[in-house]
């Protein structure tokens, strides 16, 4: 991968030729230097030319040095990327609605959610004004994806207005947009305050010491006045009301409850769990399809209100989301301490509008730079032979270091596994003595056998 090298006289110079092309969001951007962009290439340890994903719809292959160009654009440092990179692995995964969010006349953006120790480690803020700006890396990390869907999935915004000057086609025909569309709902779990509400990737399967993001397409929010509701059932039913009124309640789709920490404690304190906060909100929001009909709401996009009632449809039910389960109905513990405004998020009601990733990053105690650094001759020679090396860390301060086959790969160049191990085991301990980590490889094959254990 060999990204166009351009010329710029200064800072300016670089803003104005960037607004000219329809290269940015309308905002200043920071010029992505060839070190700026290999510096994000270590953080995540990839190359330039490994492909992340396949935007299917558009045809675009999405390599990983087109991702951290937009990044640096976006104002991220070096260790944010991990996060953008499992963003963008899980909004091009089959089935994740991308295409909406990138296409239709209604106002869908994205929204994610992150958890685990990488929200401390590389400083996001889970505490006030947690949606909104202040934070660098809540903030850059958001920008970043949004950068990415329009120079690297062309989703150019515009429709109606006359023809932009850059000359590229408008392909996001968002009638009306909305502001979470220059950065997204930046979502970050308090995990700590609250440990009886368990955080949402333990709940989703993942270890506590994961670091996951959970992506959404989303479609807009309503927030809430809960000052007045002194037990966790008033709390309920007045939740209930709001989110009801809406119009929102789906089949099929989910719902995100942000919850803040003056009402967790309200739970917490009376022995609420998680769970039982998304039964009573699943149970008190069910309504059936008769019923959504006769007090006039629409039941999809694009139909009527008050359709008349057909048979079946009192045995057909719509909720808050689509069941009470974890990956269904996301309550998440986050925003300032001080109020009583819980948010409700809700999606285009359809199915397939989360997907969970984890997140590949090295632990500051993993010494990443001089790790990467220590590895870079090995990934040479792997890349002579068509042959991508892919770093992340397991949670438990294990390198998984997993070699790709490219379409080129040479089927016969690769040593036998122990023999490859131990050349890894060198050139770490020879780089950081002591503080070398336990290597876990994985060979093309086996992710084809289905396995990949450790040699």
């Amino acid at each position: 991968m060999d990204s166009a090298r351009i010329e710029a006289a200064d800072f300016d110079a670089v803003q104005d030729l960037f607004h000219s092309k329809g290269w940015t969001d309308g905002l200043p951007v920071v010029p992505p230097t060839p070190e700026r962009v290999a510096q994000f290439l270590v953080a995540a340890g990839l190359d330039a030319d490994y492909q992340l994903g396949f935007y299917e719809e558009r045809r675009i292959p999405v390599y990983a040095e087109k991702v951290a160009i937009n990044a640096v654009m976006a104002g991220c440092l070096p260790e944010y990327f991990p996060v953008v990179v499992a963003i963008i692995e899980a909004m091009l995964e089959p089935g994740f609605p991308i295409h909406v969010a990138n296409s239709s006349t209604g106002s869908f953006t994205l929204g994610f959610l992150v958890n685990g120790p990488i929200r401390n480690a590389i400083g996001m803020n889970c505490h006030g004004n947690m949606l909104g700006p202040g934070n660098r890396a809540n903030s850059s990390i958001g920008r970043a994806v949004r950068l990415i869907q329009l120079n690297v999935l062309g989703s150019i915004p515009g429709a109606g207005a006359p023809d932009p000057s850059h000359g590229r086609a408008v392909l996001d025909r968002s009638m009306m947009g909305q502001p979470a569309k220059y950065a997204g709902y930046h979502i970050v779990e308090n995990e700590e305050e609250f440990p009886s509400l368990t955080p949402t990737h333990v709940e989703l399967g993942f270890a506590p010491a994961d670091s996951t993001v959970t992506l959404f397409l989303i479609a807009g929010y309503h927030w809430t006045d809960c000052h007045g509701e002194q037990t966790p059932e008033e709390w309920i039913d007045t939740m209930a009301h709001y989110v009801i009124g809406t119009g929102k309640l789906t089949a099929a789709g989910f719902g995100i409850l942000l919850l803040p920490p003056e009402n967790a404690r309200l739970f917490a304190g009376a022995g609420w769990s998680k769970a039982d906060i998304r039964k009573a909100l699943f149970e008190k929001t069910r309504r059936s399809v008769a019923w959504v009909k006769q007090s006039g709401f629409k039941v999809r996009f694009h139909r009527p209100r008050c359709e008349p009632v057909e048979p079946g449809d009192e045995d057909k039910f719509v909720a808050m989301a689509a069941s009470p389960d974890p990956g269904s109905l996301f309550v998440v513990v986050g925003g300032g301490v001080a109020g009583s405004w819980p948010y409700y998020l809700y999606g285009a009601g359809g199915p397939g509008s989360a997907v969970k990733k984890k997140i590949r990053w090295q632990h500051a105690a993993a010494a990443p730079g001089p790790v990467v650094s220590a590895l870079e001759p090995l990934r040479e020679m792997l890349a002579a032979d068509d042959y991508q090396l892919a770093l992340s860390d397991d949670g438990a301060g294990v390198l998984v270091v997993e070699i790709k086959a490219g379409p080129e790969a040479c089927a016969d160049c690769l040593v036998p596994k122990p023999m490859m191990r131990g050349y890894f085991d060198k050139a770490l301990r020879d780089a950081v003595g002591a503080a070398a980590p336990e290597v876990r490889l994985i060979y093309p094959e086996d992710r084809r056998d289905g396995a990949s254990a450790a040699t």
